[in-house]
């Protein structure tokens, strides 16, 4: 069982939430900024580009389940976990900032060169954060075993990665990517991009061992390995990925998420592209509809708990899920009616900022809902296995996440490649990229896309698990201890 306090210390929770930050800064920049930065700014196509962030999760493939698994059976003084988070923390940041610093260019390595360098680093960013990321997950499913302070813990930690985002957004559109008489779109600055990473990596890298650090006083009160675990084998992995798949709930859940987190992939890797060009917004403009993100999140984080109670976990994310897609295909539909402010004006972003803190709240109860149900699959595999494996569930949770957000990165890459779309040193504004193309990745990028969402959220209606059964089930649990 996980750990029977429901008493965890104020600092313990923060410590713990804290370590977010470091994944929140690495999805935010991925999903942001990555495609954008290597096709928009470097110049390597989209289609190379997209490609590059899909075949690195081959890596995750293997590292993410096997992180689970080693970490669910490692035996040692500090824990099954905390180990990982220690050893993690200054490959991520060296390889992230490596990511956003590329030795080679277009002019001396072509296309081929500077692939090969975006994927050798994004394949490294990946596996050193899922070292860190996927025992951090499951970190938080053994500090409690209470039903609501499980989605507590869950929505601190992403509150956190809210925050991340907000930094992100700030540091780059509040400072780093001012524009120039060069370059009116700093974001197009190639020389912008490795400072801001170098401090991006630091921080990645402190919160990571802040997090290990501020939760060490629970290790004595955490699940242990058993003394006859024998080491992880490579069919271990097949076999208890297998395993996780029989499970009904976690089976539904990933299906679901998967379709959800593709769309949202798609949304997050165009969405630079949107506010640059279509929607013509400025440093500042694009910097308000950027934290409205977070900001939204935060707040979806906040009421999380209560809105989990009034409509339990699968109906609350059901309903999250359906307010995001109509809340992200709104402002295409809305400028196709006639009905939107006119693109480059505050009116634009303040209409764009709103929707999307709106957005971002409805959202968080997906987010949240998937982690704090991964502790509850954890504890009703135990019942059926014996064996306490919430690494194996996050690992497989963690691989899902990623495998679909850069499947939407590859799909966004796809989509510009097909529509036409003009990058590199000729396209400053959005003058330079003609209206059809401007029109045909809106509608892709909007109202398309959020289309993608609705089967994942017809999957979520199999997911069984209530406040009641898992109750029964750690009753169970106990009466077996």
């Amino acid at each position: 069982m996980a750990a029977k306090s429901t008493r965890l210390s104020i600092g313990v929770k923060f410590f713990f939430g804290a370590g977010q930050t470091a994944e929140g800064i690495k999805t935010c920049s991925f999903g942001t900024f990555l495609l954008f930065y290597y096709n928009q700014v470097l110049g390597l196509s989209a289609d190379l580009a997209g490609l590059a962030i899909a075949l690195s999760l081959l890596f995750d493939a293997v590292t993410d389940p096997i992180a689970g698994s080693v970490s669910d059976r490692w035996q040692g003084p500090r824990g099954r976990r905390h180990p990982f988070l220690y050893a993690s923390a200054v490959p991520l940041g060296l390889c992230f900032y490596l990511l956003f610093d590329p030795w080679v260019s277009i002019d001396g390595a072509g296309q081929a060169g500077l692939f090969a360098w975006m994927l050798t680093t994004t394949v490294l960013t990946r596996g050193t954060m899922t070292l860190y990321h996927v025992p951090h997950m499951a970190l938080g499913a053994e500090l409690s075993e209470d039903y609501d302070e499980r989605t507590v813990l869950v929505a601190i930690r992403h509150f956190f990665g809210a925050l991340a985002f907000i930094g992100v957004y700030a540091l780059g559109f509040g400072y780093y990517f001012s524009p120039s008489p060069e370059f009116p779109n700093g974001q197009t600055n190639p020389e912008a991009y490795p400072p801001f990473a170098l401090v991006l990596s630091v921080l990645m890298a402190v919160t990571v061992l802040a997090t290990a650090w501020g939760t060490r006083s629970r290790i004595p009160h955490l699940p242990k390995a058993r003394a006859s675990e024998a080491r992880v084998r490579a069919i271990d992995v097949v076999l208890e990925a297998w395993t996780a798949m029989q499970n009904a709930s976690f089976r539904w859940m990933m299906f679901g998420f998967i379709l959800i987190i593709i769309a949202f992939g798609v949304a997050g890797a165009t969405g630079l592209y949107m506010f640059t060009f279509f929607w013509q917004l400025d440093q500042f403009q694009i910097l308000s509809v950027l934290l409205a993100g977070p900001l939204g999140s935060m707040v979806g984080y906040g009421v999380a708990r209560r809105f989990f109670v009034w409509l339990d976990k699968r109906n609350a994310m059901i309903v999250g899920g359906l307010f995001w897609m109509l809340l992200h295909a709104l402002p295409v539909l809305l400028y196709l009616a006639g009905w939107a402010p006119e693109p480059g004006t505050w009116a634009a972003a303040l209409f764009l900022t709103l929707i999307v803190v709106f957005a971002g709240a409805s959202i968080a109860q997906l987010i949240v809902g998937i982690g704090t149900a991964m502790a509850d699959i954890a504890d009703e595999n135990e019942l059926a296995s014996g064996r306490r494996q919430e690494g194996v569930f996050f690992g497989a949770s963690a691989f899902a996440n990623k495998c679909s957000a850069a499947l939407g990165s590859y799909v966004a890459g796809l989509v510009l490649v097909w529509i036409g779309w003009p990058t590199g040193e000729a396209v400053r504004t959005a003058a330079d990229i003609p209206a059809d193309i401007l029109l045909t990745l809106a509608i892709l990028s909007g109202p398309i896309t959020a289309l993608i969402a609705l089967p994942g959220l017809a999957c979520l209606r199999g997911y069984r698990l209530d406040r009641s059964q898992l109750q029964a089930i750690q009753t169970a649990l106990r009466s077996e201890a």
